[in-house]
Order: C-alpha cells, then sequence, then structure tokens
C-alpha cells in the first residue's frame, strides 16, 4: 500500500514537471510568427519613412520650403543693346509694380479706430494729427484713377484676405509718382506700396525691329526674335530673390523672416549696325515702297564686303518694339480691316487673321525667306568665267533677243531684234540673257556647280542671326542635285542658272557671295555681334571676320568691278548713278511661281557696291510685288516700268549716296558732271551786284539782273534752294520782286530738259529726286512733290522723280 502510494506520488510529480523542450519551441515558433508579422505589417511603414527621408528628401524638403516660404524674384537689369558708335538700341529701365496688402489696410482702419474715436464711437476731429478715416471704396476709387483701371476690380482686391495682391504692373515713374503722393496724403504706408522692376525700351522704336527682336515680358520675360533671343544668356543676367516666411493660408508674414539675394545685371551687346545706315535703308525701302505701289514690302541689307560685318538690315513690313503686338503696317492694317468687317468671315477669322498679320511683320524675310535671285546672280557668273579664262574682255556675244537651248527658246529681257554684237563688258551693263547662256555653256555645268558651292550658295552663311536654316539647299529643294544638273538633260538647267532663274537663294546668301567678287575674291562670314561687355565695359567676347574661303584671285575681282561699274555707267544700272561716285553693280527682275501662273508679281532688286574701285559697303535692296496699273500692265498707276534697273536701282543710288557721304567719301567730279549736279543756291541779299552776281556764277549757275541798283535787294530762288547747276538765278537791284503766284504746270511725261524749260517759263525751278542720271533723254517725269494746278511763288523749286522705260532689267 505504501509502495503504491509512493509510485503514484512520483507519476504526479513527473506530470506536473515542465516539458522545457516543448516550451522552447514554443517560444521560437511564437517569436517567429511575431517577427514574420511584424515585417508584414510594418515593411510598407519603413519604406514610405526610407522613400520619405533618404530616396526623396529632396522632393518633400522642397516641397516644406514652399508650404511655409514665398519667393519673390527680384530683377535683374538687362544688358542694354548698342550700334557700333555706342547708341542705344535696347535698354532696361526702372519700373514699378503697384502692390496692395488688404490685411495690412485692415490693420490701418483699426489703428485708425483706436486713434481717433473714443469709446461712445464719436470721432476725434480735433485731435492732433488727424485725418480722414481711409475707406476702401474710396481708396479703390483713388488707385483706379491713377492706374486707369476698373474702380470695382481694385476695390476686390482690397477686400481680399491676403498681405499681397498686384494692383498694376510696370507702371512708369509719372505714374508712381502719383501713388507715392497718394500713399502720403492718405496715410497708406504698408497698405499700398511699390516694388521696383524692368522694363525694356527701343528708343528707336521700329528701327531693326527684326535684327534686335524684343523682350516677351506676357510670357517669360525672355528674349522673343533677333539679338534679343540669340543672345539672352549674355543679356539677361541672374534674377534676384527675396524669401519670407508665410502662413498655412499662402499669407506673407511680412516681419518674421526675409533672405535678400542680389541680382547680377547682365551684359551689353555691341552691334556692328549703324544707326545712321539703318535709318537711311529703312527710309529709302519706306520711301519705294510707297512711290511704287509695292505690296509685300521689301528689304535692305547693308554690309562691309571686306570684313563681313553688318551695317544696316531693313526688312517691311516692321513693327514698333515697345508695342509689337500691334501692326501698323498699312497694308497688313488693312487686310485686317477687310477681315473684320467682312460678315461672311467665321467667327474666329480676324484673331486667325491677327494672329498671321503679326507673324508677318515679326518675320525676318531678308534671312527666313528664299526667292530667285534673277540677273543680280549675274555678277558670281562673271566672277567664275573669268576665273576660268572661258572669257575675257574681248570676248563678243550675238542677241538675236533669244537662245535656243535644247528644244527650249528662252527669251533675252529686249526682244528682237535684240542687243546684237555686244562685247563683254557691254553684255554686262545690257544684262543680257543669251549672253549669260553662252558664257555658262563655256564654263560647263560641272565648274559652274563648283562655284555654286565656292560662292557659298550649297550652306548656310554662318550668320549670328536667327532664322538661317542649316537644312541643305539641295535636299529642300532649293538647287538642283549635282548629277541631275550635270547630266546631259540638265542643260536647260545650266542654261536659266545662268541668269539667276530656277534656284532659289536668301539675300545674305547673295550678298556675302557678291562680297567675295568685289572684296578681292575672299568669301567672309557675316556677323552682327560686335561685343559682348559687362556692366563695368570689360570686354568678354569680341568678334572678328572670318574668311571661309578665297574664291576668286584678286585679279579676278578687279576686273569684275571694272565690269559692274559700267552697268552704273551707261547700262541697266544707271538709274543708281551718283554724281561724283564711282558705283558699280548689277540689277535684277526675278520671277516668280505666281508669275509664272501669270500673276502680277516680280521681285525687282538691285546690288549695289561703292567706291567701285575700293568697295567699303555692298547693299542688296529688293521690293517684292510692285503693282501694276492693270492686270499684266509692266508700268504702275504712277508710270514707273515695273524693273530692278528702273526701281530698285533709283532707290539704291540714293541711298548709297546718303551712305557715301555720312562715310565722308571724298566726291570726284568730271567735267561733265559738275555740269550736271544740283548746286546750292548761295544768299546774295544784301550784297553789291558785283559780289552777288560773282558769288552765283561761283556755285555754278547763270545769272540774270533785275533793275540798276548797285546792291541785290531780292533773288530767286531764295539761298539755299538745291537746283541743278547752270540753272538761271535772277538777282534784283532795287526793283521790286514779283509777287504774283504762278500755276504749278503738269510734268508728267516730259524729259528733265522739256521740265527745266516748262519750269523756267513760269519762273519755277526743277529739282530731281533720287541719283542724277536724269539727263538721259529717255527718262520722263513719273511724279512731281508739289500738286498740279497749286498756287506757288516764283522762285519755287518743284521735285521732280523720273523714270526711264527702256531699262526693263
Amino acid at each position: 500500500m505504501e509502495k503504491e502510494t509512493r509510485n503514484q506520488n512520483r507519476r504526479e510529480r513527473i506530470r506536473i514537471i515542465p516539458d522545457r523542450k516543448a516550451n522552447r519551441t514554443i517560444l521560437w515558433r511564437t517569436i517567429i510568427l511575431m517577427l514574420l508579422f511584424g515585417a508584414v505589417t510594418f515593411a510598407p511603414l519603413f519604406h514610405r519613412l526610407y522613400t520619405i527621408q533618404i530616396k526623396e528628401h529632396a522632393t518633400y524638403q522642397q516641397r516644406a520650403i514652399d508650404q511655409q516660404t514665398m519667393d519673390n524674384a527680384v530683377s535683374a537689369n538687362r544688358g542694354r543693346i548698342l550700334d557700333a558708335n555706342g547708341k542705344v538700341l535696347a535698354m532696361s529701365a526702372t519700373v514699378y509694380d503697384v502692390i496692395i496688402s488688404p490685411k495690412d489696410f485692415e490693420n490701418l482702419q483699426a489703428n485708425w479706430d483706436k486713434a481717433f474715436t473714443d469709446n461712445s464711437g464719436r470721432i476725434l476731429t480735433e485731435k492732433k494729427n488727424y485725418y480722414p478715416r481711409p475707406e476702401a471704396e474710396d481708396i479703390a476709387n483713388e488707385l483706379a484713377a491713377i492706374l486707369e483701371l476698373e474702380p470695382e476690380k481694385v476695390l476686390q482686391r482690397l477686400e481680399k484676405d491676403s498681405y499681397y495682391e498686384i494692383a498694376a504692373s510696370r507702371v512708369e515713374d509719372e505714374v508712381a509718382d502719383q501713388i507715392r503722393a497718394l500713399i502720403t496724403d492718405r496715410h497708406l504706408s504698408n497698405s499700398v506700396y511699390l516694388i521696383p522692376t524692368a522694363k525694356r525700351y527701343y528708343p528707336y522704336g521700329s528701327l531693326a525691329s527684326q535684327l534686335i527682336g524684343w523682350v516677351n515680358w506676357r510670357n517669360d520675360n525672355k528674349g522673343a526674335y533677333g539679338m534679343e533671343a540669340l543672345y539672352e544668356k549674355e543679356l539677361a543676367g541672374e534674377t534676384g530673390r527675396v524669401v519670407t516666411a508665410k502662413d498655412g493660408k499662402n499669407r506673407e508674414l511680412r516681419y518674421s523672416f526675409q533672405d535678400y539675394y542680389d541680382a547680377s545685371d547682365g551684359n551689353d551687346l555691341t552691334l556692328t549696325v549703324d544707326t545712321t545706315i539703318q535709318y537711311y535703308s529703312e527710309r529709302i525701302l519706306e520711301k519705294g515702297i510707297e512711290m511704287f505701289d509695292v505690296q509685300n514690302g521689301g528689304f535692305v541689307i547693308a554690309m562691309d564686303p571686306k570684313t563681313g560685318a553688318i551695317k544696316a538690315w531693313a526688312n517691311s513690313p516692321t513693327y514698333n518694339l515697345n508695342d509689337p503686338w500691334d501692326v501698323t503696317d498699312p497694308i497688313l492694317s488693312q487686310y485686317l480691316e477687310t477681315v473684320q468687317n467682312d460678315p461672311t468671315a467665321l467667327e474666329d477669322a480676324y484673331n486667325t487673321a491677327l494672329k498671321d498679320m503679326r507673324n508677318r511683320q515679326w518675320r525676318n524675310r531678308a534671312i527666313n525667306d528664299t526667292y530667285e535671285p534673277g540677273s543680280t546672280f549675274k555678277s558670281m557668273v562673271l566672277a567664275a568665267a573669268l576665273e576660268e579664262g572661258v572669257v575675257n574682255e574681248n570676248s563678243t556675244f550675238y542677241c538675236p533677243g533669244f537662245y535656243v537651248v535644247a528644244d527650249r527658246t528662252i527669251s533675252c529681257s529686249k526682244k528682237a531684234p535684240g542687243h546684237g554684237s555686244q562685247d563683254l563688258a557691254q553684255a554686262v551693263a545690257n544684262s543680257c540673257n543669251p549672253a549669260f547662256m553662252m558664257i555658262g555653256q563655256a564654263l560647263g555645268a560641272e565648274k559652274f556647280y563648283d562655284y555654286l558651292e565656292d560662292f557659298g550658295f550649297l550652306e548656310a552663311t554662318g550668320v549670328d542671326m536667327q532664322g538661317e536654316s542649316h537644312i541643305n539647299p539641295v535636299s529642300a529643294g532649293l538647287i538642283w542635285r549635282r548629277d541631275k544638273f550635270t547630266s546631259a538633260n540638265g542643260i536647260t538647267n545650266l542654261a536659266t542658272a545662268s541668269f539667276g532663274q530656277g534656284l532659289q537663294v536668301t539675300p545674305i546668301q547673295l550678298i556675302t557671295a557678291a562680297s567675295a567678287v568685289i572684296n578681292g575674291g575672299h568669301l567672309m562670314e557675316p556677323y552682327v555681334m560686335q561685343s559682348v561687355t559687362t556692366p563695368d565695359g570689360t570686354v568678354i567676347k569680341q568678334n572678328e571676320s572670318t574668311e571661309v574661303r578665297q574664291v576668286v584671285s584678286e585679279e579676278t575681282s578687279r576686273r569684275c568691278r571694272a565690269i559692274l561699274e559700267g552697268v552704273v555707267d551707261g547700262g541697266t544700272g544707271k538709274r543708281a548713278y551718283v554724281p561724283g561716285y564711282r558705283i558699280g553693280g548689277k540689277t535684277g527682275s526675278s520671277e516668280t511661281l505666281e508669275s509664272r501662273r501669270g500673276e502680277d508679281r516680280t521681285i525687282v532688286s538691285f546690288l549695289g557696291f561703292a567706291p567701285a574701285d575700293d568697295p567699303q559697303i555692298v547693299v542688296l535692296l529688293a521690293f517684292d510685288k510692285p503693282l501694276p496699273a492693270t492686270p499684266g500692265n509692266n508700268l504702275t498707276a504712277k508710270g514707273y516700268y515695273i524693273s530692278g534697273g528702273n526701281m530698285a536701282a533709283m532707290m539704291a543710288g540714293e541711298l548709297l549716296g546718303d551712305i557715301l557721304d555720312y562715310m565722308e567719301v571724298e566726291k570726284v567730279y568730271s567735267e561733265e558732271e559738275r555740269a550736271k549736279i544740283d548746286m546750292t543756291v548761295p544768299n546774295v541779299v544784301g550784297q553789291t551786284a558785283q559780289i552777288g552776281r560773282e558769288a552765283a556764277q561761283n556755285s555754278g549757275f547763270a545769272v540774270r539782273t533785275v533793275g540798276e541798283g548797285e546792291t541785290v535787294t531780292a533773288q530767286i530762288p531764295a539761298g539755299g534752294a538745291v537746283i541743278p547747276s547752270g540753272s538761271e538765278i535772277v538777282l534784283y537791284l532795287g526793283q521790286e520782286k514779283p509777287t504774283d503766284l504762278v500755276t504749278v504746270p503738269d510734268l508728267r511725261g516730259q524729259t528733265a530738259a522739256q521740265a527745266q524749260a516748262t519750269l523756267a517759263q513760269v519762273g519755277l525751278y526743277l529739282k530731281i529726286s533720287g541719283s542724277s542720271s536724269y539727263m538721259s533723254s529717255n527718262a520722263i517725269v513719273a511724279g512731281q512733290d508739289l500738286t498740279i494746278g497749286a498756287e506757288v511763288e516764283q522762285g519755287t523749286v518743284i521735285t521732280c522723280s523720273f523714270s526711264d522705260n527702256t531699262m526693263i532689267d
């Protein structure tokens, strides 16, 4: 019994002794399960924390900064753009943003209430420094009147829950002064204030607009088009910053935190362009467009042929750089008005038309657009042929008025019987197409194509301007492929290319190539940027002239200059003649796709240089689509024959004369020229008869005296008038000068000699507009400045423009 009891107790002890191995197993299982559960549960959290704290730390840091701070830009002063002589073409000046702080205005009113009312609400007008309470509606009305805004919109801003509202942007000093006076008079400190910023000004308005470009302050405040865009990095400078704290409602905490980073002003850009030459170029372009009823505008490029420096770059239509969105060109404006008044036009037609017209006036056509150069291209053909020795000054060419190439008969500008037999200089002066087709054939297609490449027509010029295409002209279909041009089937292409048709070039390509013809044979890279300087005047970038290659020899270039001078001295370019100056050049009348379809669109042009023996300036001038009087007519409504020789040469001659005068190139007159030039009438009133007579005669005028006195009491015309040398001056010696008015006669259709005689009969004088080739018997009056039939005093000078309808190239 006792033994059994002991065994039972032993078994009970064995049962209550824990199973340590089992417990350990359960424990580890529990730990593992907890770890697995924890890993599954907390892994996404850890991943998210890793992403926020490490992987995307910079992003969330920036978001925190953005939420807690307000970052306001401080504009840098943009660098100036200067012409070659230091005249300012573009500049930045300080203007102001007008800021309203509605919360501060509320505090202002609350402070006023504490200062100038008692516990009962009575206004303490007798209190020292009292001023009327600033009411929101009153302040809004006064601000609106100064800023020319609607009072309701200003009041809406003034009543917002904000510390910062822009009432107006970029106001001028005059308006800013009025705002300052309002702040002082109405005690609005901190409630209304001014923040200085910069505005771009263009002192010359539309001058060189496509070349300079403008700053688009409506968008990103960066340069748009032209030099402003191309040299954005150099001009812009570095914007500064003012960083302040803000609350959760995006309101500035103006007195809690501020950090200021200075702005760095931009660099100045000096151009090769000369403001005076640019002005002359734009003036002559505008004059020709009006005179010849030009419908599609035109362009002028003036360049230093020895360096490639651009001296002027004019396009039409143009625009005012200070308001580039405004369309002011008469033809573009008329088109917009037509669209606006068209009852059948679609609803958005005007906006579409406005966008198109703006793009058209902003377009830099002298670099963006291509055209067939016509006979101006003959300058390069002449140089290539002389360089290769396939022609010389003794070569002769017979022109019956046409030339047969393969199965095609190609007409000369002078129809049968044509120019007849002519030497090389005469063929160039006559701009004879058959002669140049013969020259092209003598040169051969392979050599011709070689010179297309050498003169740069198969590549970009490299000019530092926006818009020059770098697409190969062959790939663009502007010039034939070599294999096509040199094939047996390409003979017609060679013929038409010899007088500048069938290929497309840009104006800058053409004038660059022409410069190589006359400057000694050097193809120069054109450029516009002369230098970049820091605000303190340190030059950090300087442009130098760059020669691309030698195309022809110095000797060939000299021979070309002599032959091209003959174009102006009696050839198709004689309207470019200016007494005292030696001018050379080449006329052109270019076909267009429209003209080949029978429409009236011709591009008339002139490529001129001077002095002919040592060129200092070369110009390319063109007018696109002079309007004929009637469809298919060769004359405009004003009687001008539509041709490069009759239109572009006349304007280019006047332009070159102005430029050479400005450059102080000395005039050298022949005896024959001295008898033709315009002279200024001396003022001899008050002089003795003898001294007056001698002064007039020494100035190149004939003299007639009226009266028997010893002193000149009056004269016709008055001193300072400019009339042709040899004209008769009447000196009155004590006798009264006639006061009767005379009638202005109609001089249209008369030669210079006839017009001079007609005017002399009624006591009036003739002055010639433009170049002085009016002595040609073929030149007739096309227009006169004074109205026909008007009553004027005797001695009045009538300025006439002339047209020579025999010049058809």
